[in-house]
């Protein structure tokens, strides 16, 4: 009689992949957060920006959803930008199904941060009452508006939002992971207290 063939299943069970999306306002690096980040080559909607609003930063402005992958403790992440101006929030919308956590990225450079913070969080309440998220500012030295991490830790407190704020150049490669994971770190937080 020959032995069986035995399959042994491995120690520790891959972990389901995670999708995590980036909203925020015009110029706040969505586009360049993912470009740094991600491990396969970023697929993206750019394309020649025509708004002023757009403008003020850059000559291209995302018109779609934008997608790149990393990992995160052997976990991999998908990573989904969104356009940031008014009129593509809906895709938006359609980025945030199925993701288990946000990325607010907020240009500090522009001329009312607190109310753009303030819109995305309001657009994206209903998200954010069932998902973790980090509010990152970036151009931060360009704070023309004297607007400083305190207002942000303020609002979010005067508001019942509880998520970090970080500091964050979208074009370095080390500080977005580091956003990344500390999202990562409120995910596994929260799904542990929910146990």
């Amino acid at each position: 009689m020959r032995p069986k063939h035995l399959t042994i299943p491995p120690l520790t069970p891959t972990p389901a992949p995670m999708k995590i999306v980036f909203v925020g306002n015009v110029g706040s690096g969505k586009t360049t957060a993912i470009a740094s980040l991600s491990e396969s080559p970023m697929l993206g909607t750019e394309v020649r920006a025509t708004e002023q609003d757009a403008l003020h930063r850059k000559p291209t402005t995302t018109v779609g959803v934008e997608y790149g992958t990393t990992h995160i403790h052997n976990t991999k992440l998908h990573l989904y930008g969104t356009p940031g101006q008014r009129r593509f929030d809906f895709m938006a919308s359609i980025a945030c199904q199925g993701a288990i956590g946000m990325i607010v990225m907020i240009d500090n450079a522009h001329p009312q941060p607190l109310a753009e913070m303030a819109y995305f969080l309001q657009r994206h309440g209903d998200y954010l009452k069932n998902h973790p998220a980090v509010v990152a500012i970036t151009h931060y030295d360009d704070n023309t508006t004297q607007t400083y991490l305190i207002e942000y830790h303020r609002y979010l407190r005067e508001h019942g939002i509880s998520c970090p704020v970080m500091r964050l150049d979208a074009r370095e490669r080390p500080q977005v992971r580091r956003v990344v994971e500390k999202l990562y770190a409120e995910i596994v937080s929260r799904r542990a207290a929910n146990r």
